[in-house]
């Protein structure tokens, strides 16, 4: 992965809000489950939809996980890093959705550089619980 134009390393920025999410998630298992199927979400059928399954998430469990994953990848320095300053913070479900559908989905440059970083971030989330799951051992 690259730097964008304004100079920040995607890889190492995915690698710290993988990191965020894994730190604040002790389900290591659940994340990791949950992890994979946003993650095939995500690649299949794009961000969007991605924030629809989160959003959609049922169990108790997957709902606080959710929260996680999304306030991570929906964070100001994430959306600062890919999109630069005046880019305002969506802080729910329907303002995400409405900034995916608006901001993001308009620009096929800013969806797909979206997309590599969330996908990038959610392989560095399923390597993190992994690893936790093996310390847990």
């Amino acid at each position: 992965m690259e730097r964008n134009n304004g100079g920040t390393n995607l890889d190492a920025l995915a690698a710290r809000t993988a990191q965020k999410i894994v730190d604040q998630v002790q389900q290591a298992k659940d994340l990791d489950n949950l992890a994979t199927k946003t993650l095939g979400v995500l690649q299949e059928n794009g961000p969007y939809a991605m924030a629809l399954f989160l959003a959609s998430r049922s169990r108790e469990v997957d709902k606080k996980i959710a929260v996680v994953i999304q306030e991570n990848l929906f964070n100001q320095e994430m959306l600062t890093a890919l999109f630069g300053n005046g880019i305002s913070l969506p802080s729910n479900n329907d303002g995400r959705l409405k900034f995916l559908a608006n901001e993001v989905a308009n620009d096929l440059n800013r969806l797909l550089l979206l997309k590599q970083v969330w996908e990038q971030t959610l392989i560095y989330v399923r390597y993190g619980a992994k690893a936790r799951q093996q310390e847990a051992k």
